[in-house]
């Protein structure tokens, strides 16, 4: 049995690493304490059971399979998340709902605030993260492939067509998939072992891109993801992937967090390249 951590962000990193190796009831726990640490901290285990709907002593497996004696002892790391860092965005949210919507009518600047509000801790979410590592792993298996495909939709399309456009703009062969025709399936069967796929997607996700995503895996072909969290069908198909945290905010999800990662890949991908050229 593993030894149990005191910190939050070495507990968040131990969950990512043995994501793969829990069952499907503990995924499900892990995927809730990570999209909602805040509740996960107050929150009993009977009533997160019922909201997760697995049995209260899933809870306890879970806490112990992470080396606590029991799930009270997980929580009291999340309650010192709570005590140590400002309050959740998420959490006033929830609790102004009612004010916001006649803030919509009567004062439509505050919204401006609460996205500005909500974007700001997506890029907070967004350093804590994402690690140099994964960083440099992305850059160099972009920069290696011979030719990039970026495919994203609904939500999602202005984050792979910002992609495609940085991509493009370093001079680095680039096809955005972007469904024109019908023939996003047919563009994608023209891909080869040496090219690379970066999909980008958040729930609910769009079929068409999962179903390229996991034909362009069974081919053997590198798929880089941009997703929102790790029981996403594009993090189990891809060779890597980013997990992009964002708030709702009255129903819409900032893409601040998406777009910044975008363009640190873009930028860090150019210098990269300029460092890596004889000259």
């Amino acid at each position: 049995m593993p030894d149990s951590i005191e910190s939050f962000d070495q507990l968040r990193m131990r969950f990512h690493e043995q994501y793969e190796d829990l069952s499907p009831q503990l995924k499900k726990i892990a995927q809730f304490a990570l999209d909602d640490p805040n509740r996960f901290a107050l929150e009993k285990v009977v009533d997160l059971s019922a909201e997760m709907g697995v049995q209260p002593s899933a809870l306890i497996r879970f806490a112990k399979s992470f080396g606590y004696s029991g799930f009270s002892d997980l929580q009291r790391v999340f309650k010192l998340r709570l005590i140590e860092g400002a309050p959740s965005f998420r959490e006033r949210i929830y609790g102004k709902h009612e004010q916001m919507e006649g803030a919509a009518r009567d004062n439509p600047a505050s919204l401006l605030r609460d996205f500005a509000e909500a974007s700001n801790q997506s890029l907070s979410w967004l350093e804590e993260d994402v690690t140099d590592e994964q960083l440099r792993q992305a850059v160099e298996i972009i920069h290696k492939s011979r030719n990039i495909y970026v495919i994203g939709q609904r939500r999602a399309f202005p984050v792979a067509s910002y992609l495609s456009y940085g991509l493009t703009r370093l001079e680095y062969p680039c096809q955005l998939l972007d469904g024109v025709g019908g023939m996003a399936p047919q563009q994608a069967a023209t891909m080869t072992g040496d090219d690379i796929l970066i999909a980008v997607s958040y729930a609910e996700y769009a079929k068409e891109v999962v179903e390229i995503v996991k034909d362009v895996h069974i081919r053997g072909i590198p798929v880089l993801a941009i997703t929102d969290n790790l029981s996403s069908p594009l993090a189990t198909f891809s060779k890597q992937s980013f997990c992009v945290r964002e708030s709702d905010v009255h129903r819409f999800r900032p893409l601040t967090g998406s777009i910044v990662l975008a363009q640190t890949l873009i930028l860090t991908l150019g210098y990269f390249r300029d460092a890596s050229t004889p000259g």
